[in-house]
C-alpha cells in the first residue's frame, strides 16, 4: 500500500498549477515566448506558433498554463511571462475550450 501512496504522490494532480519559476528561467521563457503571444491574432495561430517551438497550452483551474509539448510538463502560467489569460482574452476573444472529464482542466478547441 505504501508503494501506491508514494507513486501517487510522485504524480502531480492534472489540475495542479506549475511551481513558481526562478527569475532567470522566467526571464528566458519570457524572452522566447512573449513575442509569440504578442504577435498572435487568434487562439489557433497562437497554439500553432507555440507548437512549432515545442510548447503547448492547457487550462487548469482558470489559468492558462504553458507546457513542454514533448514531455507534457507544466512550465508556467501565462501571467508568469507577461501574457495573462485576461489580457489575451481581451485581445483575441474568449478561447474556445473543451472541458476535460475532471472538470478542472480544459484544452483549446481550435
Amino acid at each position: 500500500m505504501q508503494v501506491q501512496t508514494r507513486a501517487a504522490e510522485a504524480q502531480p494532480h492534472p489540475a495542479a498549477l506549475p511551481d513558481p519559476l526562478d527569475c532567470e528561467t522566467a526571464a528566458l521563457l519570457r524572452q522566447v515566448l512573449l513575442p509569440i503571444f504578442e504577435s498572435a491574432s487568434e487562439w489557433a495561430s497562437l497554439a500553432a506558433a507555440l507548437a512549432r517551438r515545442g510548447y503547448a497550452l492547457t487550462f487548469r483551474m482558470g489559468h492558462m498554463v504553458i507546457l513542454n509539448a514533448e514531455t507534457g510538463t507544466a512550465l508556467c502560467t501565462g501571467g508568469t511571462i507577461g501574457a495573462p489569460l485576461g489580457t489575451l482574452s481581451a485581445r483575441l476573444g474568449r478561447p474556445a475550450l473543451r472541458l476535460n472529464p475532471d472538470g478542472c482542466t480544459a484544452e483549446l478547441d481550435c
